[in-house]
């Protein structure tokens, strides 16, 4: 049977392999969940609608997830062969249950979850979309913009360019397109990783969409970070700030923290090789940013596989290929960032 125990603030579970999962995305509410697997398939869980009262508020309240069970579920395969999902994007649920699958062929498909329309409101999976990336390029990393803005799709291809795509059909999210691209102001990159800023994070301070990405050169043996923010007067995306202090290894995972510091800043976590960096970004506009630094570092013994803020935006959960998930914040005195200790042993 599976195995879950708690050492210190570090997290150890052992999960059957049947299905080979290799990503798994979560819409904003919690109440969703979509995961790619090694073989191509696709798997949509979904909680319980008969949710108490207590969880319909969680759902309002987005930073306390719902506590039914994950009991519906609908299956699809992303492509007519067995290539493996790279990576996997659900959107927000303002947007419909709309999911996007990067595929180690080349391919992006896109489906929509649906009930279907029996009497336990089984979830059925239907595609209403493919795409395959132009030049022949391949997705890294696929993630859709959050509810605020238009149902988009953001995805980091290996020839260093993001590609933005957008269904012609809004209300069915079919004939999907590509709509718009960006790479930087260096060519022959690989894009490895992007994250959007939220639309619950947006604030009178900044209230534009801001999206990282993370890029890499092989052959110069370098590594980067850019902030984009998108100028929605002239329709594009602009690079606000670039980072390459610490990154000795590509970006495998960003993600934005939750809220914003009083003085109006954006903290950013970098999983990195056997590493996290945190930054720190402080008065970011359209065409630029006040202050960007390193606060923090997070060291591990293996490699990082992801990393995630809670809620409030004062704790990291790290998940590392030791099969280790640690915690981590930030000293209330000096700032340092350290590795929890909880104290305890649970089996």
């Amino acid at each position: 049977s599976p195995t879950t125990s708690l050492r210190d603030s570090r997290v150890v579970a052992r999960m059957p392999t049947d299905a080979a999962p290799r990503c798994v995305a979560y819409d904003d509410t919690r109440t969703a969940c979509v995961v790619g697997t090694a073989a191509g398939e696709i798997v949509f869980r979904e909680r319980a609608s008969s949710a108490s009262a207590l969880d319909a508020a969680a759902v309002e309240d987005h930073s306390k997830p719902s506590a039914s069970p994950w009991t519906r579920q609908a299956s699809a395969r992303a492509a007519d062969d067995t290539s493996a999902i790279v990576d996997i994007a659900l959107s927000d649920a303002a947007h419909g249950r709309v999911i996007a699958a990067a595929t180690a062929s080349g391919e992006v498909s896109f489906w929509r979850a649906s009930a279907s329309g029996d009497s336990n409101g089984t979830p059925r999976v239907e595609r209403v979309g493919l795409v395959r990336v132009e030049g022949g390029a391949k997705a890294r990393c696929v993630a859709f913009a959050p509810s605020h803005d238009a149902l988009t799709l953001a995805a980091a291809c290996d020839d260093g360019v993001v590609r933005f795509y957008e269904p012609r059909e809004k209300l069915t999210a079919t004939a999907w397109e590509s709509t718009l691209e960006f790479e930087g102001k260096k060519p022959g990159g690989d894009a490895t990783a992007l994250a959007w800023r939220r639309s619950s994070e947006r604030t009178s301070a900044v209230n534009v969409p801001i999206l990282a990405v993370g890029t890499t050169w092989t052959s110069e043996a370098r590594h980067g970070v850019s902030v984009l923010a998108y100028d929605e007067k002239f329709r594009r995306w602009n690079v606000v700030t670039e980072m390459e202090d610490g990154l000795t290894t590509s970006a495998r995972h960003l993600a934005w923290s939750a809220t914003t510091t009083a003085r109006g800043a954006l903290n950013l976590v970098v999983a990195s090789g056997s590493k996290c960096l945190v930054y720190e970004f402080t008065g970011v506009v359209v065409r630029g940013v006040e202050d960007a630094k390193q606060i923090g570092r997070l060291d591990h013994p293996c490699e990082v596989n992801s990393a995630e803020w809670n809620a409030s935006g004062s704790v990291i959960a790290t998940a590392a290929a030791d099969g280790v998930v640690r915690l981590w914040s930030a000293n209330l005195k000096d700032g340092t960032w350290r590795e929890q200790t909880m104290g305890q042993t649970m089996q």
